[in-house]
């Protein structure tokens, strides 16, 4: 076995992070196969949602380039990075594909992407999107990616339950949001009035990152060195407010500890809850009149910060890559510039995407775009929902190759804080701790 093909500790490492939790690799590799395809299709691969209007994007794209055939494999959400991993540790895998910002610089650590600088229309993307998906996209100063959607952190309030209660906007701090809540509990409208979504999962509690860059803080350094426990506070100040209003004003309701995203936003859209923190694309389900009964009361606002005079948010990216090894690069690349990219000077897909389900999209033109505004009209404040993308940033700590495990780490240290099972001062200190036993694992 050569040095080009053998794994090193830290590439094992890497597949054991990206496919932690989940059933054996050598299982999923069996099933997948491998070896390559010799129709000259290209080989697409994507997560599962909306599996059906991804085919019918996909056979606009070979309508119009009929020498371009492909063919597009959606794969279950909660197996897709498994089986991705999978697939291309046994030789195969797909030409292009969809990536987590998670995901990504592991991969591109493991080999299994290639750049794209230097290709066609690659620069023109780049200038025309926000700058937390350029950097989401980018690996140690390289572009790896086209982007799929985005999505940013906001306050979702019910104004309805808060005009009840007598309260004209939303709050603008934290201890305003605990006053308000504690309002519409002594009010007797409802006894928790901020739900969250704080079950351990897989995939990152965006919430929880919203709200320490809503105050302008952070975690981590650019190098991914902690903070929290050092120079920057704002974790800890965030952590000691949860506690507070988790334990002591108890306006949180304790079954957030079990509740995931899908039920929460039942809860919202039944009025169980008055605050929740999410991204903004749930206000076009929530206002929905045929899937809620509290349509059109359901509105978005900044983050509220620790002392009113941040605004600030998480992104989140979800982009289109190009297989290293793919054997099919020109045909790969037309479509990855077609589903990421700009069609006749309009980012096509993005727009279709934003019409079909109001996924967020990261090209800064579509602000100006009449059918888009009146769209974003008709569930949030299209004002508000484009500063939330303007303030918006990325996690820098997810080119870490441990950034996984320290996700882990992090949504269990929030449940002791929503449990009181630990203090601020020592789930910081915990946190940073598990990032230097991490560094260490993986060096």
């Amino acid at each position: 076995m050569t040095p080009e093909t053998s794994f090193s500790r830290r590439r094992v490492l890497q597949l054991g992070a990206l496919t932690a939790s989940l059933p054996a690799l050598s299982s999923v590799l069996a099933a997948c196969g491998g070896g390559g395809d010799s129709s000259g299709a290209v080989k697409f691969s994507g997560w599962d949602y909306e599996s059906a209007l991804v085919q019918a994007n996909v056979d606009r794209f070979v309508q119009l380039n009929p020498g371009v055939p492909v063919e597009y494999t959606p794969i279950t959400s909660s197996q897709y990075v498994q089986k991705t991993v999978a697939e291309f540790t046994g030789g195969g895998g797909p030409d292009a594909l969809y990536v987590y910002d998670d995901s990504l610089a592991g991969w591109v650590a493991a080999e299994y992407l290639q750049p794209l600088d230097g290709l066609p229309g690659v620069d023109e993307v780049y200038a025309g999107i926000y700058p937390s998906n350029a950097e989401a996209m980018t690996v140690d100063g390289k572009r790896y990616g086209l982007p799929y959607y985005t999505d940013t952190q906001c306050l979702i309030y019910n104004e309805a339950i808060l005009a009840k209660a007598g309260i004209s906007a939303p709050p603008k701090t934290l201890d305003e949001l605990e006053q308000q809540s504690q309002r519409i509990k002594d009010a007797g409208i409802l006894e928790f009035p901020i739900g969250l979504t704080a079950q351990l999962q897989d995939t990152w509690q965006a919430w929880v990152w919203g709200l320490v860059y809503a105050s302008g803080g952070d975690m981590f350094d650019e190098a991914g060195n902690p903070v929290m426990d050092g120079t920057d506070p704002t974790a800890r100040e965030v952590l000691a407010w949860l506690q507070r209003a988790a334990t002591v004003s108890r306006v949180i309701d304790p079954a957030v500890l079990q509740l995931l995203p899908v039920p929460l936003d039942d809860a919202m859209k039944a009025e169980r809850y008055a605050f929740t923190i999410g991204a903004r694309y749930a206000l076009r389900d929530y206002n929905d009149p045929a899937r809620s009964q509290t349509a059109g009361n359901l509105k978005i606002a900044y983050i509220p910060s620790l002392d009113g005079s941040a605004t600030g948010t998480v992104s989140t990216t979800r982009m289109y890559a190009l297989s290293k090894d793919t054997e099919v690069q020109d045909k790969a690349f037309q479509l990855l510039t077609y589903l990421g990219g700009f069609t006749d000077g309009q980012p096509y897909t993005a727009k279709y995407w934003f019409q079909k389900k109001g996924l967020g999209f990261p090209f800064k033109a579509l602000e100006q775009d009449p059918e888009v505004q009146a769209g974003i009209a008709t569930f949030a404040d299209p004002e508000i929902y484009s500063g939330l993308a303007d303030a918006a940033r990325p996690r820098t700590v997810v080119k870490q190759p441990w950034y996984s495990e320290y996700e882990n780490e992090q949504q269990k240290t929030v449940q002791q804080i929503l449990n009181n099972q630990t203090s601020p001062d020592d789930a910081v200190r915990s946190l940073s701790a598990a990032v230097a036993s991490l560094k260490q694992k993986y060096s």
